[in-house]
This record gives structure tokens, C-alpha cells and sequence, in this order.
């Protein structure tokens, strides 16, 4: 089975002054389609440098990284927005939700951003069903509560058929009943539809609904063996 993403080898440092400061040393992973990955790791231990660099808003200072077998560091900046915004579903700490848009609205404008509206009304409609929002198809964010926007977020996420989700602490704005809820949506739709998924997270209460837990400190990935 192909690898839906690999980063071989990734390093990244910054300039500190007269100093270089490295935040990811020689880091490699391989995720399979339905494999659902957590990242653990203390503030500042680079968790969110490393999901920008799997999810192409940032490039490595050395290394490669591979979408369903395709080289980023090989693609100019206009082919790297279109595997981002065909190939790579993002899920944010914040919901992100457009207030002006309605739940459907949301999603439907990320298949009309790819000039794809031949059947976004009925796959949104159909996403919204499969996390329990159709209620909410027509409703504001203002009218929604916190766990339906973070709901719509991920249903954004899985719109265009991505072959990787990256979610960013989805759980950091909801409480323990809601956060749990809302990663296994994620593991659901993984699951569901054969998607690859890394997960940066503190939140250890919904580290058993992962297949494989990586600790990120002192610049290197660690492979967790006891969950």
C-alpha cells in the first residue's frame, strides 16, 4: 500500500542572532491511508512547525516530503496551493467558520474555490448528515454552539476528498465530553472514507482513539510504544 504522506529526513532551524536554532532534526514518518497518527509533545517542542511542513505552508531546510507519491520540494508555489487545497484537509485549534456563511455555505465555497460544483450541494448536505449537522445546514456560526462549529470544520476538512487531514489541537476549545467527541468524528471519518490523519495534541484523554503516537522533543520524532 502506497504511503499517503512521508517526510524523509526533515530538518528545520531558524536564525537566532549569531546562533541557528533547530527546531526539527532529521525526522522521518511514513502514514498509510486510515491510519490515523497523534503527535505528542511539550510547548515549543516544533509540533506546529512540523504539521506546517506535512501540510506544504512550509518548507524544510533539508529533507523531502511526499504527497501520495508526489515530491513538494519539486512544485512551484501555484502547484503546491493545488495539492493544498486537493490532496490536504486542515483542522485548526479555532473553527476558522466565515461568519457570513451558513454550515452548507461553508463547505460548498471549498468546492467552488476549486471550480468543482457539479455535486457540492448534495456531498455537503451529505457530510453535514454524517456528522449530525443537518440541523445546522442553514444556521450562522453565531447560532451554532462550539462543538457544531468544530463539527463544521472537520466536514470542511473532508469536502474535497483529501487524501490527508491535519488537525492542529482540535480539542483546545472544548471541554473533555466535546473533545472527545469531535476526535472521534475524525477517527470515524478516517476510517470511513481511507483518509491518512496526524493529529498534534495535549490532550492525552483521546490519545486511545489513534493508531500510533509519535512524542516530538528536543528537535526528534519518537515512535510511542505503550499508549
Amino acid at each position: 500500500m502506497k504511503n499517503a504522506l512521508e517526510l524523509n529526513n526533515i530538518s528545520k532551524s531558524y536564525q537566532d542572532g549569531e546562533g541557528e536554532n533547530n527546531i526539527l532534526n532529521n525526522i522521518s514518518l511514513e502514514v498509510k491511508p486510515g491510519e490515523f497518527v497523534a503527535i505528542v509533545g511539550p510547548s515549543g517542542s516544533g509540533k506546529s512547525t512540523f504539521l506546517s511542513i506535512s501540510g506544504a505552508l512550509l518548507s524544510p531546510s533539508d529533507g523531502s516530503v511526499m504527497v501520495g507519491g508526489t515530491e513538494l520540494g519539486k512544485k512551484n508555489k501555484k502547484k503546491l496551493v493545488k495539492i493544498r487545497r486537493e490532496k490536504i484537509g486542515f483542522i485548526f485549534q479555532s473553527h476558522h467558520l466565515l461568519p457570513f456563511l451558513t454550515a452548507k455555505e461553508q463547505l460548498t465555497l471549498v468546492q467552488k474555490m476549486n471550480k468543482n460544483n457539479g455535486k457540492s450541494d448534495l456531498r455537503a448536505e451529505d457530510m453535514l448528515a454524517d456528522l449530525g449537522l443537518a440541523e445546522c445546514a442553514d444556521k450562522f456560526p453565531a447560532k451554532m454552539s462550539g462543538g457544531e462549529k468544530q463539527r463544521v470544520a472537520i466536514a470542511r476538512a473532508f469536502m474535497n476528498d483529501p487524501d490527508i487531514i491535519l488537525a492542529d489541537e482540535p480539542t483546545a476549545s472544548l471541554d473533555g465530553a466535546r473533545g472527545r467527541q469531535v476526535v472521534e468524528l475524525i477517527k470515524k471519518e478516517v476510517k470511513k472514507h481511507q483518509k491518512a490523519a496526524i493529529m498534534v495534541t495535549h490532550d492525552e484523554r483521546v490519545l486511545d482513539l489513534v493508531d500510533v503516537i509519535y512524542r516530538l522533543e528536543n528537535a526528534g520524532l519518537k515512535k510511542v510504544v505503550n499508549q
